[in-house]
């Protein structure tokens, strides 16, 4: 086995770490908008702390084992390398300043006690913002493996690809827009 099948290798587990923590992250955060109680709150936001142990590793892997394999083959300089180190760039910075912040301010809007949900909880939670950002960058993610795979000729496409990603983000937060948010309705006994 040679140095690159070692790190092509790596690079497919971290691409599998990187889904399953973005997959946890998609998940809550629609099971979020229909808890009606701080208990069911807190229980959703344990699970979502599970994603970050997972999708930072993988992360990390994925970006040394890249980095790596594109030195050995002499892609750093092209087009589709340039936005694909973009792209993790903007999926970095959507995570540390629009949706850690968020998490964190809903965990405070929870207050101390259980029952009910708070007012500002409950606002927070049907908010498109969490939901929005989480599959925008989710599907940047599939946005760099379709650069990756695909390895576009020139900057423009790759550019295109990308906000094509984006575009696929927000149209999969469209139901989140709304004003009920998907919560169930009081007369529904759950």
């Amino acid at each position: 086995m040679s140095n690159y099948t070692l790190a092509l290798f790596c690079h497919f587990l971290g691409l599998v770490g990187l889904f399953v923590g973005y997959g946890l992250e998609w998940i809550v955060s629609a099971l979020l908008r229909k808890a009606a109680t701080v208990e069911q709150v807190r229980a959703w936001l344990r699970v979502y702390r599970t994603s970050l142990p997972i999708s930072g590793p993988g992360l990390l892997v994925l970006i040394l084992s890249g980095a790596y394999m594109a030195a050995q083959v002499g892609a750093m300089k092209e087009g589709w390398m340039s936005v694909s180190m973009l792209a993790i760039l903007l999926a970095l910075g959507i995570g540390f300043v629009f949706i850690l912040p968020r998490v964190r301010t809903l965990r405070g809007a929870l207050g101390d006690g259980g029952g009910a949900l708070p007012a500002k909880a409950a606002e927070l939670l049907q908010a498109p913002g969490l939901p929005t950002l989480i599959r925008v960058r989710a599907m940047i993610a599939l946005g760099i493996v379709y650069l990756m795979t695909v390895k576009p000729a020139t900057f423009g496409a790759s550019i295109a690809a990308l906000g094509v990603a984006i575009v696929l983000g927000v149209l999969a937060s469209v139901k989140t827009f709304g004003k009920s948010g998907g919560q169930l309705p009081a007369s529904s006994g759950q």
